[in-house]
């Protein structure tokens, strides 16, 4: 099961928090996970290689040059996503079904006023399968769109050659998804999915922005923020319903890299079919 959560918090008293609260937000979501699961924490903190979760930042607040400036009473977000079938199930008991009334950000009270798994209530949230993900495209016949936007809310950036890229570029992009569907998936694509995106898909339109994001050892990535929309120029229906597929699948997994601490947070957004 893919899940995406949405926590909606009130403030409970005013306060300026740092503009990026990936990593702090990652480290209350494994204590809270360690409170009724210890294995299952440890095991998701020594992962190795791409988290199988993303924990975003704080949504719903502009930052300013000294931080993210919050009111008491003020309603913001935060958003859990999982690619991992315990910790989904794990998710659903004790999130879904009986949510926590507390969700504090470095050393900030929060009350937990919903949790959102709908994506009827929220479009950053819902729930699905990779089966039903692949069944869309590859078995039920829905005809994939040439033209794919996608929105990046967080700052998202790509490691190529040892270099941090801040661009959102069609390889880069389809590459990062197409090698976490191929981690969780029982649907497994192939590798030239990523060599058919380099070639033939183009960028079209974008609105995009870098931004920072501090690390530890107060280290800097920039990334880029925003929405870009890619146009497939040439391939067969197959290569349209893969990419397709991995638009939806952003989703849940994220793009780039650090998603585990707030960063790559993206969804695919409506686009017009020609």
């Amino acid at each position: 099961m893919l899940l995406s959560i949405i926590l909606e918090l009130t403030s409970q008293r005013a306060g300026v928090l740092p503009p990026h609260l990936g990593r702090a937000h990652h480290s209350v979501f494994l204590e809270w996970v360690a409170g009724f699961d210890a294995p299952l924490a440890t095991a998701l903190h020594d992962f190795e290689g791409v988290k199988p979760f993303t924990c975003s930042s704080l949504l719903g607040v502009t930052p300013t040059p000294d931080g993210l400036p919050l009111r008491a009473g003020e309603t913001v977000s935060v958003r859990i996503t999982s690619l991992d079938a315990v910790l989904s199930s794990q998710l659903e008991a004790h999130l879904t079904e009986s949510a926590p009334t507390q969700w504090n950000l470095h050393n900030h009270p929060f009350a937990v006023t919903a949790v959102i798994c709908d994506a009827r209530r929220n479009s950053w949230s819902g729930s699905t399968t990779c089966e039903e993900l692949a069944a869309r495209y590859l078995v039920a016949g829905e005809a994939p769109s040439p033209t794919i936007t996608l929105e990046f809310a967080a700052p998202t950036a790509f490691k190529s050659r040892e270099m941090h890229i801040p661009l959102p570029l069609p390889g880069l992009v389809f590459g990062s998804l197409l090698d976490r569907w191929n981690a969780v998936s029982p649907v497994q694509l192939p590798d030239d999915v990523r060599a058919f995106a380099e070639d033939t898909v183009a960028v079209s339109q974008y609105n995009l922005r870098s931004a920072a994001v501090r690390h530890k050892q107060n280290s800097v990535l920039i990334g880029g923020t925003g929405t870009i929309t890619y146009r497939v120029l040439g391939g067969d229906r197959y290569w349209l319903a893969c990419l397709n597929l991995l638009a939806d699948f952003a989703l849940y997994c994220g793009v780039g890299v650090k998603t585990a601490t707030g960063m790559g947070q993206a969804r695919r957004m409506a686009d017009r079919r020609k």
